[in-house]
């Protein structure tokens, strides 16, 4: 939208259909941008010769000049089913949730209709837990008024690759490169926290590659059990835990028992361990964990105090919350690898969780 700002923009006004995004200074009236719709009496559309749109003049050159794009311009969903067929099957269940829960939104029932004929051309597996879950298919669970979509499959069309397998294409696949680099770590803390936790968490994630921001209720500055304080980068109501790769509470009695008040902090532990995100906890730490509603993970228990527990992307480990002299490097590095998976999908339960 460089092209809207005023001093850029041209004398002549230019209508492009384009819609939203930074630097915008038009406003756009019409309900919709893209053609073909049903919403709009199929506008905009292409202006036709009769109304002196442009065409392309057919001139001997030793052949006919012409405007046309390659065949492999029409084959629109090799690509989207080769990647559909790389996936596993919990990533696949992820994609179809991410499905629903877009779909689920649109009003028109002959729209979502049509979504679901394009999943059809990419996989009819796809198409059917897609429509499954927003209404389209009716009690028979028949699908059969797919077939009468117009659009050819990928492979029928001439000179369409045939979509494989890609193991590239997996995030679950142990085989892919794995690394914590670029990943950012909120770390929930309040007043009383375990100073050394934190700076010994905060020093390893750093050599890992990965950004650690404080998060916390109130703005300014958090006071540890030790007396030293710490800057809060984020606060619970400016942030989400959607913009965050992985969770980590220190301990420290006095924070924990805050926190566990805080709707905003169990809320964060649930929506991190639902979107399959690694979560860390130290110490009374783990009681947080334990105060929310992640279920079917092994937590440490007393019995665990010489040892640090990873469960599905979830570590815990008891480290003698307060004590300056504690090595957290067995439980960060555990954390740290579990980042590295990035997701932890298959997960159990993940679904009775509140969030």
């Amino acid at each position: 939208n460089f092209a809207e700002i005023p001093i850029n923009q041209p004398r002549c006004p230019v209508f492009n259909n384009n819609q939203d995004g930074f630097m915008r200074h038009t406003g756009f009236q019409r309900r919709v941008n893209y053609e073909p719709n049903s919403l709009n009496q199929g506008h905009p559309r292409q202006a036709t010769v009769q109304e002196h749109g442009f065409v392309s003049y057919p001139e001997a050159t030793g052949g006919q000049k012409v405007r046309e794009r390659s065949e492999s311009f029409g084959d629109h969903f090799t690509q989207a089913t080769l990647f559909w067929k790389s996936l596993s099957e919990v990533e696949k269940t992820h994609l179809v949730e991410a499905i629903h829960f877009e779909l689920g939104k649109v009003k028109h029932m002959h729209i979502r209709e049509r979504m679901v004929q394009l999943f059809a051309n990419v996989d009819t597996e796809l198409a059917e837990r897609a429509a499954r879950g927003i209404g389209v298919m009716d009690i028979t669970g028949d699908l059969g008024y797919l077939a009468e979509s117009p659009a050819p499959k990928p492979n029928e069309r001439r000179g369409a690759a045939r979509p494989g397998v890609s193991t590239a294409l997996s995030m679950e696949n142990p085989d892919n490169p794995k690394s914590a680099k670029t990943r950012k770590v909120a770390i929930l803390i309040a007043d009383g926290f375990d100073h050394n936790a934190v700076m010994q968490m905060k020093a390893a994630l750093k050599e890992a590659g990965a950004t650690a921001k404080i998060v916390s209720q109130n703005g300014g500055m958090v006071t540890g059990a030790d007396g030293q304080a710490l800057e809060v980068d984020e606060l619970f109501v400016t942030t989400a835990s959607v913009v965050f790769d992985a969770v980590f509470v220190p301990g420290g009695p006095q924070s924990v028992e805050a926190l566990k008040t805080q709707g905003h902090a169990v809320h964060w532990i649930n929506e991190t361990f639902k979107h399959c995100k690694p979560i860390a906890a130290l110490d009374e730490g783990i009681a947080l964990l334990q105060a929310s509603g992640i279920a079917g993970v092994q937590l440490a228990g007393e019995e665990d105090r010489e040892r640090v527990v990873s469960d599905s992307g979830v570590v815990t480990a008891f480290v003698s919350s307060g004590d300056s002299s504690a090595d957290l490097a067995p439980a960060a590095g555990q954390f740290i690898e579990a980042i590295a998976q990035h997701r932890h999908w298959s997960r159990e339960k993940k679904d009775m969780v509140p969030a």
